[in-house]
Protein backbone atom coordinates (compact mmCIF):
# COMPACT_ATOMS: atom_id res chain seq x y z
CA UNK A 1 0.00 0.00 0.00
CA UNK A 2 1.56 3.27 -0.92
CA UNK A 3 2.39 5.60 2.01
CA UNK A 4 0.26 8.13 0.71
CA UNK A 5 -2.75 6.64 1.64
CA UNK A 6 -1.75 6.17 5.33
CA UNK A 7 -2.39 8.84 8.15
CA UNK A 8 0.19 10.05 10.70
CA UNK A 9 -1.25 7.31 13.09
CA UNK A 10 -0.24 4.72 10.45
CA UNK A 11 -3.88 4.26 9.61
CA UNK A 12 -5.80 3.75 6.46
CA UNK A 13 -8.47 6.32 6.55
CA UNK A 14 -11.47 5.29 4.94
CA UNK A 15 -13.21 6.89 2.00
CA UNK A 16 -16.53 8.84 2.57
CA UNK A 17 -19.42 7.01 1.37
CA UNK A 18 -20.68 7.25 -2.17
CA UNK A 19 -23.85 5.86 -1.11
CA UNK A 20 -26.58 7.20 0.28
CA UNK A 21 -25.06 9.94 1.53
CA UNK A 22 -23.73 11.13 -2.07
CA UNK A 23 -27.29 10.61 -3.29
CA UNK A 24 -28.91 12.88 -0.93
CA UNK A 25 -26.19 15.69 -1.77
CA UNK A 26 -26.97 14.92 -5.30
CA UNK A 27 -31.01 15.08 -4.94
CA UNK A 28 -30.12 18.43 -2.73
CA UNK A 29 -28.31 20.19 -5.78
CA UNK A 30 -30.90 19.49 -8.37
CA UNK A 31 -33.68 20.52 -5.99
CA UNK A 32 -31.80 23.73 -5.25
CA UNK A 33 -30.91 24.43 -9.20
CA UNK A 34 -34.45 24.01 -9.97
CA UNK A 35 -35.46 26.65 -8.01
CA UNK A 36 -32.51 29.04 -9.18
CA UNK A 37 -33.97 27.95 -12.66
CA UNK A 38 -37.26 28.95 -11.83
CA UNK A 39 -35.91 32.21 -9.65
CA UNK A 40 -34.08 33.65 -13.25
CA UNK A 41 -37.08 32.24 -15.14
CA UNK A 42 -39.85 34.37 -13.30
CA UNK A 43 -37.52 37.72 -13.52
CA UNK A 44 -36.86 36.73 -17.48
CA UNK A 45 -41.15 36.69 -17.49
CA UNK A 46 -41.58 39.83 -15.62
CA UNK A 47 -39.35 42.09 -17.75
CA UNK A 48 -41.24 40.81 -20.80
CA UNK A 49 -44.31 41.82 -19.22
CA UNK A 50 -43.03 45.25 -19.35
CA UNK A 51 -42.33 45.32 -22.56
CA UNK A 52 -45.46 44.08 -23.68
CA UNK A 53 -46.77 46.18 -21.83
CA UNK A 54 -45.17 49.48 -23.10
CA UNK A 55 -45.75 48.12 -26.23
CA UNK A 56 -49.52 48.12 -25.73
CA UNK A 57 -49.86 51.94 -25.25
CA UNK A 58 -47.34 52.56 -27.95
CA UNK A 59 -49.30 51.01 -30.49
CA UNK A 60 -52.60 52.33 -29.11
CA UNK A 61 -51.10 56.06 -28.90
CA UNK A 62 -50.16 55.33 -32.53
CA UNK A 63 -53.27 53.98 -33.16
CA UNK A 64 -54.96 56.86 -31.82
CA UNK A 65 -52.85 59.27 -33.58
CA UNK A 66 -50.20 60.55 -31.99
CA UNK A 67 -46.82 59.51 -34.10
CA UNK A 68 -44.22 60.28 -31.47
CA UNK A 69 -44.34 56.49 -30.56
CA UNK A 70 -43.04 55.36 -34.01
CA UNK A 71 -39.24 55.35 -33.58
CA UNK A 72 -39.18 54.00 -30.03
CA UNK A 73 -41.61 51.43 -31.22
CA UNK A 74 -39.28 49.62 -33.83
CA UNK A 75 -36.96 49.25 -31.33
CA UNK A 76 -38.97 47.89 -29.00
CA UNK A 77 -40.49 45.21 -31.43
CA UNK A 78 -36.94 43.93 -31.83
CA UNK A 79 -36.33 44.02 -27.52
CA UNK A 80 -39.44 41.64 -27.26
CA UNK A 81 -38.07 39.50 -30.18
CA UNK A 82 -35.07 39.14 -28.59
CA UNK A 83 -36.58 38.74 -25.14
CA UNK A 84 -38.94 35.88 -26.31
CA UNK A 85 -35.97 34.14 -27.50
CA UNK A 86 -34.34 34.26 -24.02
CA UNK A 87 -37.23 32.75 -22.16
CA UNK A 88 -37.22 30.02 -24.66
CA UNK A 89 -33.63 29.63 -24.29
CA UNK A 90 -33.99 29.94 -19.57
CA UNK A 91 -36.72 27.30 -20.04
CA UNK A 92 -35.24 25.15 -21.76
CA UNK A 93 -33.02 24.23 -19.02
CA UNK A 94 -36.20 22.65 -17.51
CA UNK A 95 -39.16 21.19 -19.00
CA UNK A 96 -40.98 21.87 -15.80
CA UNK A 97 -40.68 25.70 -15.76
CA UNK A 98 -41.94 26.36 -19.15
CA UNK A 99 -43.52 23.30 -20.88
CA UNK A 100 -43.17 23.64 -24.91
CA UNK A 101 -46.68 23.76 -25.40
CA UNK A 102 -46.25 27.32 -23.40
CA UNK A 103 -43.82 28.59 -25.40
CA UNK A 104 -45.30 27.72 -28.50
CA UNK A 105 -48.77 29.82 -26.79
CA UNK A 106 -46.39 32.66 -26.12
CA UNK A 107 -44.31 32.75 -29.63
CA UNK A 108 -47.73 32.19 -31.40
CA UNK A 109 -49.50 35.20 -29.35
CA UNK A 110 -46.54 37.50 -29.66
CA UNK A 111 -46.74 37.08 -33.52
CA UNK A 112 -50.62 37.92 -33.74
CA UNK A 113 -49.45 40.97 -31.98
CA UNK A 114 -46.83 42.08 -33.83
CA UNK A 115 -48.05 41.36 -37.49
CA UNK A 116 -49.62 44.64 -39.04
CA UNK A 117 -50.73 45.57 -35.48
CA UNK A 118 -50.96 48.97 -37.59
CA UNK A 119 -54.05 47.37 -39.40
CA UNK A 120 -55.87 46.32 -36.29
CA UNK A 121 -58.89 47.58 -35.14
CA UNK A 122 -58.35 49.57 -32.07
CA UNK A 123 -60.20 46.94 -29.32
CA UNK A 124 -58.50 44.18 -30.91
CA UNK A 125 -55.02 45.38 -30.06
CA UNK A 126 -55.81 46.07 -26.64
CA UNK A 127 -57.52 42.16 -26.13
CA UNK A 128 -54.52 40.78 -27.90
CA UNK A 129 -52.29 42.53 -25.66
CA UNK A 130 -54.13 41.58 -22.38
CA UNK A 131 -54.50 37.69 -23.49
CA UNK A 132 -50.18 37.72 -24.06
CA UNK A 133 -49.64 39.23 -20.72
CA UNK A 134 -52.63 37.59 -18.88
CA UNK A 135 -50.26 34.21 -20.11
CA UNK A 136 -46.91 35.66 -18.29
CA UNK A 137 -48.56 36.78 -15.30
CA UNK A 138 -50.07 33.27 -14.73
CA UNK A 139 -46.44 31.95 -15.48
CA UNK A 140 -44.84 33.99 -13.25
CA UNK A 141 -47.68 33.10 -10.46
CA UNK A 142 -47.63 29.37 -11.29
CA UNK A 143 -43.39 29.23 -10.94
CA UNK A 144 -44.09 31.22 -7.28
CA UNK A 145 -46.13 28.18 -6.55
CA UNK A 146 -43.38 25.81 -7.08
CA UNK A 147 -41.62 27.75 -4.83
CA UNK A 148 -42.97 28.37 -1.76
CA UNK A 149 -40.99 25.29 -0.28
CA UNK A 150 -37.64 26.29 0.29
CA UNK A 151 -35.05 23.47 -1.00
CA UNK A 152 -34.32 22.72 2.73
CA UNK A 153 -37.86 22.10 3.78
CA UNK A 154 -38.26 19.81 0.70
CA UNK A 155 -35.34 17.26 1.36
CA UNK A 156 -36.93 14.02 3.04
CA UNK A 157 -33.96 13.78 5.48
CA UNK A 158 -35.06 17.88 6.81
CA UNK A 159 -35.66 18.42 10.27
CA UNK A 160 -38.38 20.00 11.35
CA UNK A 161 -38.23 23.87 11.61
CA UNK A 162 -38.53 23.98 14.77
CA UNK A 163 -35.02 22.35 15.76
CA UNK A 164 -33.23 25.01 13.60
CA UNK A 165 -33.95 28.22 15.45
CA UNK A 166 -31.17 28.73 15.70
CA UNK A 167 -30.24 29.27 12.32
CA UNK A 168 -33.03 31.30 11.56
CA UNK A 169 -30.50 34.36 11.08
CA UNK A 170 -29.28 32.66 8.36
CA UNK A 171 -33.04 31.73 6.39
CA UNK A 172 -36.09 34.09 6.96
CA UNK A 173 -38.80 32.34 8.75
CA UNK A 174 -41.38 30.77 6.81
CA UNK A 175 -43.82 33.37 6.89
CA UNK A 176 -41.76 35.89 5.66
CA UNK A 177 -40.67 34.28 2.45
CA UNK A 178 -44.10 33.50 1.33
CA UNK A 179 -45.35 37.54 1.62
CA UNK A 180 -42.37 38.31 -0.05
CA UNK A 181 -43.22 35.68 -2.69
CA UNK A 182 -47.10 36.48 -3.04
CA UNK A 183 -45.98 40.00 -3.11
CA UNK A 184 -43.56 39.51 -5.79
CA UNK A 185 -45.06 37.20 -8.21
CA UNK A 186 -48.49 37.92 -7.58
CA UNK A 187 -50.02 41.06 -6.01
CA UNK A 188 -47.08 43.71 -7.13
CA UNK A 189 -47.23 42.26 -11.02
CA UNK A 190 -50.85 42.50 -10.98
CA UNK A 191 -51.47 46.02 -9.76
CA UNK A 192 -48.73 47.40 -12.48
CA UNK A 193 -50.67 45.65 -15.43
CA UNK A 194 -53.99 47.30 -14.24
CA UNK A 195 -52.11 50.49 -14.37
CA UNK A 196 -50.80 49.61 -18.04
CA UNK A 197 -54.50 49.07 -19.29
CA UNK A 198 -55.16 52.54 -17.94
CA UNK A 199 -51.97 53.70 -19.47
CA UNK A 200 -52.79 51.82 -23.15
CA UNK A 201 -56.64 53.23 -22.78
CA UNK A 202 -56.15 56.87 -22.41
CA UNK A 203 -53.42 57.01 -24.32
CA UNK A 204 -55.52 56.06 -26.98
CA UNK A 205 -58.52 58.47 -25.93
CA UNK A 206 -56.48 61.06 -24.89
CA UNK A 207 -54.54 60.92 -28.50
CA UNK A 208 -57.70 60.70 -30.43
CA UNK A 209 -59.05 63.39 -28.55
CA UNK A 210 -62.21 61.22 -27.74
CA UNK A 211 -63.21 58.59 -25.51
CA UNK A 212 -66.74 56.29 -26.58
CA UNK A 213 -68.88 54.63 -24.24
CA UNK A 214 -67.08 51.66 -24.32
CA UNK A 215 -63.62 52.20 -23.37
CA UNK A 216 -64.82 54.53 -21.11
CA UNK A 217 -66.41 51.93 -19.29
CA UNK A 218 -63.26 49.49 -19.77
CA UNK A 219 -61.65 52.57 -17.73
CA UNK A 220 -63.78 53.25 -14.81
CA UNK A 221 -64.02 49.11 -14.21
CA UNK A 222 -60.01 49.11 -14.03
CA UNK A 223 -59.52 52.44 -12.09
CA UNK A 224 -62.29 50.77 -9.69
CA UNK A 225 -59.91 47.42 -9.17
CA UNK A 226 -56.81 49.48 -9.39
CA UNK A 227 -58.02 51.60 -6.42
CA UNK A 228 -58.80 48.10 -4.48
CA UNK A 229 -56.30 46.59 -5.22
CA UNK A 230 -53.72 48.97 -4.45
CA UNK A 231 -55.66 49.22 -0.98
CA UNK A 232 -54.27 45.76 -0.84
CA UNK A 233 -50.62 46.99 -2.03
CA UNK A 234 -50.81 49.58 0.76
CA UNK A 235 -51.46 46.94 3.80
CA UNK A 236 -49.05 44.45 2.32
CA UNK A 237 -46.57 46.96 2.14
CA UNK A 238 -46.65 48.13 5.65
CA UNK A 239 -46.51 44.81 6.84
CA UNK A 240 -43.31 44.20 4.65
CA UNK A 241 -41.52 47.28 5.93
CA UNK A 242 -41.78 45.54 9.95
CA UNK A 243 -40.60 42.37 8.56
CA UNK A 244 -37.97 43.00 6.69
CA UNK A 245 -36.48 46.22 8.08
CA UNK A 246 -34.58 47.41 4.98
CA UNK A 247 -34.38 44.05 3.21
CA UNK A 248 -36.85 45.85 0.20
CA UNK A 249 -35.31 49.58 -0.04
CA UNK A 250 -37.35 50.37 -2.98
CA UNK A 251 -40.63 49.59 -0.30
CA UNK A 252 -40.27 53.30 0.93
CA UNK A 253 -40.71 54.84 -2.32
CA UNK A 254 -43.96 53.40 -2.95
CA UNK A 255 -45.75 55.94 -0.52
CA UNK A 256 -44.72 58.89 -2.72
CA UNK A 257 -45.86 56.69 -5.77
CA UNK A 258 -49.62 56.46 -4.41
CA UNK A 259 -49.89 59.58 -4.72
CA UNK A 260 -48.42 60.01 -7.90
CA UNK A 261 -51.05 57.15 -8.96
CA UNK A 262 -54.08 58.97 -7.34
CA UNK A 263 -52.88 61.61 -9.64
CA UNK A 264 -52.96 59.90 -12.24
CA UNK A 265 -56.71 58.09 -11.86
CA UNK A 266 -57.46 61.50 -10.90
CA UNK A 267 -56.56 62.93 -14.01
CA UNK A 268 -58.10 60.20 -16.19
CA UNK A 269 -60.89 60.06 -14.72
CA UNK A 270 -61.46 64.14 -15.24
CA UNK A 271 -59.46 64.75 -18.44
CA UNK A 272 -60.55 61.29 -20.00
CA UNK A 273 -63.66 59.41 -19.09
CA UNK A 274 -66.13 62.21 -18.50
CA UNK A 275 -65.73 65.31 -20.83
CA UNK A 276 -66.95 64.88 -24.67
CA UNK A 277 -63.49 66.78 -25.95
CA UNK A 278 -60.45 65.45 -24.35
CA UNK A 279 -57.46 68.16 -23.95
CA UNK A 280 -55.26 65.56 -21.89
CA UNK A 281 -52.04 65.35 -23.89
CA UNK A 282 -51.39 61.31 -24.59
CA UNK A 283 -47.72 61.90 -24.29
CA UNK A 284 -47.92 63.15 -21.11
CA UNK A 285 -50.07 60.68 -19.90
CA UNK A 286 -48.05 57.66 -21.00
CA UNK A 287 -45.08 59.04 -19.80
CA UNK A 288 -46.57 59.68 -16.06
CA UNK A 289 -48.06 55.93 -15.87
CA UNK A 290 -44.83 54.22 -17.32
CA UNK A 291 -42.92 56.35 -13.91
CA UNK A 292 -45.08 54.86 -11.77
CA UNK A 293 -45.13 51.07 -13.54
CA UNK A 294 -41.31 51.12 -13.82
CA UNK A 295 -41.10 51.50 -10.05
CA UNK A 296 -43.76 49.36 -9.20
CA UNK A 297 -41.94 46.72 -11.69
CA UNK A 298 -38.68 47.43 -9.76
CA UNK A 299 -39.75 46.87 -6.32
CA UNK A 300 -40.79 43.11 -7.70
CA UNK A 301 -37.38 42.90 -9.69
CA UNK A 302 -35.86 43.73 -5.91
CA UNK A 303 -38.06 41.42 -4.28
CA UNK A 304 -36.84 38.27 -6.81
CA UNK A 305 -33.79 39.65 -6.08
CA UNK A 306 -34.18 38.89 -2.40
CA UNK A 307 -35.76 35.41 -3.03
CA UNK A 308 -32.62 35.22 -4.44
CA UNK A 309 -30.68 35.58 -2.37
CA UNK A 310 -32.43 33.85 0.68
CA UNK A 311 -32.49 30.80 -1.72
CA UNK A 312 -28.83 30.54 -2.02
CA UNK A 313 -28.34 31.14 2.16
CA UNK A 314 -30.53 28.42 2.04
CA UNK A 315 -27.24 25.64 1.90
CA UNK A 316 -26.15 26.52 4.62
CA UNK A 317 -29.80 26.10 6.60
CA UNK A 318 -29.26 22.32 5.16
CA UNK A 319 -25.78 22.02 5.93
CA UNK A 320 -26.24 23.01 9.77
CA UNK A 321 -29.06 21.20 10.10
CA UNK A 322 -27.94 18.05 11.53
Amino acid sequence: MAASTINRQGVVPVAPSRGKGASQFAHFCDLYHQRLDALTLAKQLIHMIKAVQRHRGMTMGTLGGNQQFRDELSHLQIQLERRLELLQAFSSRSLTLLSPRDQENLSNAWLTISRDWQEDAVIDNYELHCHLIEQLLSMVAALGKQLEQPTSQSMPEMVEPKVIHANETLYPNRFKYLEVLHFSTRLMPAVAEQIGRIRALATYASALGYCDKDFASKLRYVIQCTRVNNEKLRHQTKRLEGLLDSDLSLLSQLKSYEIKLEFLLSMVESDVVNPHQINADSSRLFSLATDIIDVYLKVVDEGVQLLTQWHEQDIEVWVQSY
